[in-house]
């Protein structure tokens, strides 16, 4: 006989898992929240150049990241970006520094906490040609065919309908284009324990 699941372990709907997701990273945004380790510490043990970060406005290293998608980022002079969930822009600014002849970088996030941070940070460093757009990862506020390359660090996997984001990926970029993701992987399904914790999205 078929065990009957109790409403605990019902498998949460998509919006429930967004709205987990988005709760969380607004107590990030607002500081209620901080990661365990250092947000310095995080970013040496994923290769980041210790210079670079130093230069960063402060408050903008959050910590956020499971990998370095500019490991592999190549930008010639004129070429656009796009990173999907900047949250508050740290990979758009070490971009910018790092390829000062690149196009207009582009930083998207769901959150506008978020984006006010990275509006705040570029601002106080004058940075230029950078801009902060509102928008969720299964609609890109961007035209079709309209950006270069794409980057996203630890974003995706937050998002349960994970073909409608490479769907829209591909929608944005211009022929020829190409994207770069660092993110968490599954390597088996997990357990309908786990897919039904209440706490496992967003954290």
């Amino acid at each position: 006989m078929e065990e009957k699941k109790t409403p605990n372990q019902e498998i949460p709907k998509d919006e429930d898992i967004r709205a987990e997701v988005q709760e969380y990273y607004e107590q990030i945004a607002t500081g209620a929240v901080e990661t365990e380790i250092s947000p310095d510490e995080v970013m040496r043990s994923l290769g980041y150049d210790e210079k670079m970060l130093e230069q960063l406005p402060e408050g903008v290293n959050l910590g956020l990241s499971c990998g370095n998608p500019l490991d592999n980022l190549i930008l010639t002079p004129g070429e656009t970006l796009l990173d999907l969930g900047c949250g508050s822009g740290m990979d758009i600014f070490l971009t910018r520094m790092k390829y000062p002849e690149a196009g207009t970088l582009y930083g998207m996030d769901q959150l506008e906490s978020m984006l006010a941070r990275a509006t705040k940070a570029r601002d106080k460093k004058g940075f230029k040609d950078i801009e902060f757009h509102l928008g969720t990862l299964i609609e890109i506020p961007f035209e079709d065919n309209s950006i270069d390359k794409v980057i996203s660090n630890c974003v995706i996997n937050l998002e349960p309908n994970k073909q409608q984001v490479y769907d829209e990926i591909y929608r944005v970029l211009k022929p020829g284009g190409s994207f770069i993701i660092s993110d968490i992987l599954l390597k088996k399904p997990l357990s309908e324990e786990l897919r039904s914790a209440e706490n496992l999205y967003g954290t």
